[in-house]
């Protein structure tokens, strides 16, 4: 007769009680009434609407689930507000200076940079909280381009002209400096990470939609492995070992999901909902989306949780 441990090579555990899930994830064990298991379980859950419905916007990558922000964006014209979310409702906050669409946004509710957009546009503003206020300016103009890090260690790359899709630049919380250029220039992608550990994927090669994934280490890009679907206007988040692209388009508007853990790409729980210019923010376990298209402008919010959870073995 085949056996637990004939199959695992383990017998199972009595436990007088239940072990904590988070550090049980895959064990099996009997608590001297049932066989439980502890198992990751991940979903998207519907959050409260933006106030206004928007799309290209940008987002306090490293904002929280509980401590967002988005700002700027297209609805149209080009927008200046900026919201902030509470974890379970958005409040409208301080308009940035200049109205802006198709920029980049990096940091979190309180430290927040928001640059370039739309066109060739060389100016940053910071947030503090409740306002805005003039950053550095840019050495290169452009507009579709992604950031990441913190709003005194920020990382912008890629964007539109065609001439500048593999710019990098640095920002120290005052001025800007130019870093290694990207491999595969793009507009249109997603980042996330820091400024010595950043992340770049998905995006538009003008022409072609990519799926090539590229890490940055302070100094230069180096091309890692590529992630499945090849897209472009997707919210990006996480860190470089732990990275998130959600939702975008192909051409034809998707759902899904993927995470990075610093090597390789694996699928993850699909959106409830395709869209495309689309923002993102949070980590790879609570992360958050906002806005975009999904064939008209969007107010939508959606979370995500993945946390651990016991589990009663049973024969069905």
């Amino acid at each position: 007769m085949t056996t637990y441990k004939n199959i695992h090579g383990k017998k199972i555990k009595f436990l007088a009680s239940d072990p904590p899930a988070a550090v049980a994830e895959g064990q099996v064990w009997y608590n001297g009434t049932d066989f439980k298991t502890s198992i990751f379980v991940s979903a998207w859950a519907s959050g409260g609407n933006l106030g206004t419905a928007r799309d290209v916007l940008a987002a306090g990558g490293t904002s929280t689930q509980t401590a967002g922000l988005v700002f700027g964006g297209g609805t149209p014209p080009a927008s200046a507000l900026t919201e902030e979310y509470d974890g379970s409702s958005w409040t409208e906050s301080g308009d940035m200076s200049n109205a802006r669409k198709i920029l980049a946004g990096l940091g979190i509710q309180t430290a927040a940079l928001a640059c370039m957009g739309d066109g060739t546009a060389t100016t940053s503003e910071e947030y503090g909280g409740t306002s805005w206020t003039a950053g550095g300016t840019l050495n290169t103009g452009r507009g579709r381009a992604q950031a990441c890090g913190t709003q005194t260690a920020g990382l912008a790359f890629g964007g539109e002209p065609n001439d500048q899709k593999a710019k990098t630049e640095e920002y120290d919380g005052s001025s800007w400096a130019n870093g290694g250029d990207l491999n595969a220039g793009r507009q249109l992608g997603s980042g996330a990470g820091t400024q010595t550990a950043g992340l770049i994927f998905a995006g538009d090669a003008n022409p072609g939609i990519l799926n090539s994934t590229e890490e940055y280490n302070g100094t230069a890009w180096t091309a890692v492995n590529a992630h499945t679907v090849a897209r472009k206007q997707s919210a990006g988040y996480g860190l470089q070992t732990a990275g998130v692209l959600a939702a975008g388009t192909t051409g034809s508007l998707v759902t899904t999901v993927e995470n990075y853990d610093g090597t390789n790409w694996t699928t993850g729980t699909a959106v409830a909902t395709a869209r495309s210019g689309v923002a993102g923010m949070g980590t790879s376990v609570l992360g958050l989306i906002a806005g975009g298209n999904t064939g008209s402008l969007s107010n939508a919010t959606e979370e995500f949780t993945s946390a651990a959870g016991l589990k009663t073995i049973t024969d069905s």
